[in-house]
């Protein structure tokens, strides 16, 4: 009879078998091969049964090692080679399980209709309009097709653009405001390229809002080159700026200026002196940093090494903020234009300009 610690154990055989179906190879495949196979053959005294079916076919497709086959060797069980899984990377074969598609689920279904009937109702109120102009058009006398005509004809050749800046030109005569705005963007050196990039973007909220204001004014950026110039170049239209009355020049801030220090303000929050109104012949100056709070007084440092006064916006008198008191870029451009939009108010100009995260809240409410 054989013995209980001579018998193999089929766990090992299972777990051998499952490895070798799924394509593993390995040291730990190699050595449980070689331990199952020697208990097979140390049972093998006691029952001749077991010795038949280590060389059985069977037992052979898994366990025995490839035999090289020659011209006058003949189909034997012991020459039987391990058939390894290959990455088929071919049309699949019938039977072999397909990948389903993601089903979309009956609400996602639900939305995506009926964002489909809003925006059919859009194209069509759309078209509804346009056949409502084009038939007050020709019931005015209007050539439509020669007016579209001319209309693509100053496209190509800019004469839209240049109608464009004429209006804008004489509309800033009209409405525009005496004092002007610098952006000192002489800090790129100790800027990171991350905080680059935020800077030009700033700058490019600056002159949206100054071409949309209802009093805009004079602005220019100094120091403008570098990283900082690249990324303004990238922007459509940015040689035209100069037309909106923005203009980027790599000239330093006083020679901007041509020196005249006593027209100049700049404005930074470590100063002592409240700004308490804007006066038509000076010029404010914002220092172009976006530091996270790293550089500590660096708008102060310059101004003081180029003799420039100095004022801060008068937060303090008409909000109660809890959060820091510096303000971005556009943000301060913002407020400086905003102050001339409701009639010299500092509080209605802040509260108009500052984001909701800053919690700011006027002095008087409770």
């Amino acid at each position: 009879a054989q013995s209980r610690r001579a018998r193999p154990r089929k766990s090992k055989w299972l777990m051998l078998h499952c490895l070798q179906r799924i394509g593993f190879q390995g040291n730990h495949c190699q050595r449980l091969q070689s331990a199952t196979t020697t208990q097979f053959l140390n049972a093998s005294k006691y029952s001749s049964s077991i010795t038949s079916q280590i060389s059985s076919s069977k037992m052979g497709v898994f366990f025995s090692k490839p035999a090289e086959t020659t011209e006058n060797d003949g189909p034997s069980s012991s020459s039987t080679t391990t058939t390894q899984p290959t990455n088929d990377t071919g049309p699949k074969q019938e039977g072999e399980t397909k990948v389903e598609e993601k089903k979309i689920s009956k609400n996602q279904l639900k939305r995506q209709r009926k964002w489909e009937q809003a925006m059919a109702i859009k194209r069509r109120r759309k078209e509804q309009e346009r056949n409502i102009r084009i038939a007050q058009a020709k019931a005015d006398g209007r050539d439509i097709e020669k007016e579209r005509e001319t209309q693509e004809q100053n496209r190509k050749e800019g004469k839209g653009w240049a109608k464009r800046d004429v209006k804008w030109k004489q509309f800033f005569e009209k409405n525009s405001s005496k004092y002007g705005i610098c952006l000192d963007c002489s800090f790129e050196d100790v800027m990171q390229k991350k905080e680059i990039n935020s800077l030009a973007s700033q700058i490019r909220y600056c002159y949206a809002a100054n071409k949309k204001a209802k009093h805009p004014v004079n602005v220019k950026a100094t120091s403008i080159s570098g990283t900082t110039l690249e990324r303004l170049e990238n922007v459509s239209g940015f040689d035209s700026w100069k037309n909106k009355a923005f203009d980027c020049t790599p000239d330093d801030l006083l020679e901007a200026y041509e020196n005249d220090k006593s027209k100049l303000v700049y404005l930074t929050s470590d100063s002592d002196n409240v700004l308490e109104k804007l006066e038509d012949d000076k010029v404010y100056i914002i220092g172009g940093i976006v530091d996270r709070n790293r550089l500590k007084r660096a708008a102060i440092n310059r101004a003081e090494e180029l003799g420039i006064a100095t004022a801060s916006l008068p937060i303090s008198d008409y909000l109660n903020m809890v959060t820091t008191k510096v303000l971005t870029c556009n943000h301060v451009f913002e407020i400086l234009l905003k102050y001339r939009d409701h009639n010299n108010n500092w509080k209605d100009a802040f509260l108009d300009v500052l984001p909701n995260r800053k919690d700011a809240k006027e002095k008087d409410s409770k």
